[in-house]
């Protein structure tokens, strides 16, 4: 316990008669001793002198410490040789507040005493000289040389024996230059974050009921998502590790075309981070998705190849491909300037997935990860997670053909998992296939067919009952069913047959 602080402060800690005595180390010598005042050995020399190698000693020296100067922040403190062949370093972490100055000069005490120490001494003393003590420096002559000495091992028997190492007290006494004036840093103000609840159909290979995306300017870190069903215990249901891009338009935007390019632009102005034109090719893999919201807060899924920087974090987008993932019932008319966007990244955090979650309300608790739920700093929220993501895509390619027993409706069906293949047919992605087929006049459903394949017949007689005669147009709306959620999305169409 005590070294480190003896490192620090030089000084050398030793029982003496039953007590614990602390000494400052480099004080002047007490007694000056010349080979006569030594024991003489049998067989060698009065003293053994050995001088350690200068790669062993270390070329750099560094100490941690918490620096009053700095808002008590973690420090250190280097001292570094400018000449010799050691690459050796030492390093020492103290637990002493101090400032920037005085570790300095603990650095450059500590490195210049390891040199100084490089010699160490063995010889014997008579009972005579008693009186020297550890930590006692003397002045040893050997040869005719004087070199300073610190005792540091004495064992009494017929004579004391000595271990000493070299010293220069001049060390110990340093200049301390005055610490540097420095303002601490104030951290950044943390607010809450901005948060977007999500309800989007299926895209990608995960279905999810309701995702959220998170953003801030500036980013306080990774923001962790807390979800409750009750309000009284939290879990962790996500963590957002950068910000979503989000911004919204500022352009009013008509309803396009689907399956094919709307040849327009819009302008879109984000809180944060940057958009990209894309190739064809990188947009048809699924690059440059975002979804756009109208104010009744349906999304729509669109995707975008061009994007233009024209103003300060303002972007003009163009070759639109409009109602992606199905979403294409959701296209405002038009969507009106001021919507919010949202770029579909991988940035965006999952709060809700599976049939449990479906319609069960959650509170939400947003905050970095480096705070509690119950922060002042949280941002609060209520979701409820939709069965949008859930529900049938809308058929397409309607086809109504008369003959004399009726009229044979048709169309394509369509898939919200895994239906971007081009080889067989796409897959079911229900547990079972049926559709729901409504006959309307005007607003009014007057008969409605249920069909377990992508056709069905509606017979002449059922026609003469709901109109009173052959219609020379049908308005029918198809739905495919879902066993879990019901019809999903529709296709409304007026037919001739």
């Amino acid at each position: 316990m005590l070294d480190p602080l003896a490192l620090a402060f030089a000084f050398d800690g030793f029982e003496q008669d039953g007590i614990l005595r602390f000494r400052q180390r480099g004080g002047a010598p007490v007694a000056e001793l010349t080979e006569d005042a030594l024991v003489l050995p049998d067989e060698t020399a009065p003293v053994r002198l050995i001088r350690m190698q200068e790669r062993d000693l270390p070329r750099e020296v560094t100490l941690g410490f918490t620096d009053s100067g700095a808002d008590y922040q973690r420090g250190v403190a280097t001292s570094r040789r400018l000449e010799g062949r050691s690459t050796r370093s030492a390093h020492a972490d103290l637990a002493i507040v101090t400032n920037d100055a005085e570790a300095e000069r603990r650095a450059e005490i500590w490195l210049q005493d390891l040199w100084a120490g490089c010699e160490s001494a063995d010889f014997a003393l008579p009972p005579s000289q008693l009186a020297l003590g550890l930590g006692d420096v003397v002045a040893l002559t050997v040869n005719g040389r004087t070199r300073l000495i610190e005792l540091q091992e004495i064992t009494d028997t017929e004579a004391r024996a000595i271990k000493a190492c070299s010293i220069d007290p001049s060390v110990f006494n340093l200049m301390l230059s005055p610490p540097r004036n420095r303002l601490p840093t104030v951290p950044a103000a943390i607010a809450p974050v901005h948060a977007l609840l999500l309800d989007l159909p299926t895209f990608g290979t995960e279905t999810v009921l309701a995702r959220l995306a998170v953003f801030a300017d500036p980013w306080p870190g990774p923001v962790a998502v807390w979800a409750s069903a009750d309000g009284l215990s939290y879990r962790r249901a996500g963590i957002a590790l950068a910000p979503t891009v989000v911004g919204k338009t500022l352009d009013d935007l008509q309803p396009g075309p689907t399956a094919r390019w709307q040849r327009t632009n819009f302008r879109v102005q984000i809180y944060g981070g940057a958009l990209t034109s894309v190739s064809d090719a990188e947009l048809f893999a699924g690059s440059n998705a975002a979804a756009v919201q109208r104010p009744d807060g349906v999304w729509e899924v669109m995707q975008f190849a061009n994007a233009e920087l024209v103003g300060e974090r303002t972007y003009s987008l163009s070759r639109l491909l409009r109602g992606q993932a199905g979403s294409e019932g959701a296209m405002g008319a038009p969507l009106p300037s001021g919507s919010s966007f949202v770029l579909l990244d991988g940035h965006l955090v999952t709060i809700a997935s599976g049939l449990d979650s479906l319609e069960r309300s959650l509170q939400l608790r947003i905050v970095t990860t480096d705070r509690d739920h119950g922060d002042p700093t949280r941002l609060a929220m209520t979701a409820t997670p939709h069965g949008t993501a859930l529900k049938p895509l809308a058929p397409v390619h309607l086809k109504a053909v008369r003959s004399g027993a009726g009229v044979a409706f048709s169309w394509i069906r369509r898939t919200r998992i895994d239906g971007d293949t081009w080889v067989g047919e796409v897959p079911l992605g229900e547990d079972i296939e049926q559709y729901a087929i409504d006959i309307l006049s005007g607003t009014n459903v007057v008969r409605t067919l249920i069909t377990a394949t992508p056709s069905v017949f509606y017979p002449s007689a059922a026609e003469l009952a709901d109109f009173g005669s052959a219609q020379a147009s049908l308005h029918v709306r198809v739905a495919q069913i879902s066993a879990t959620i019901g019809r999903g999305f529709a296709t409304d169409a007026i037919l001739t047959p």
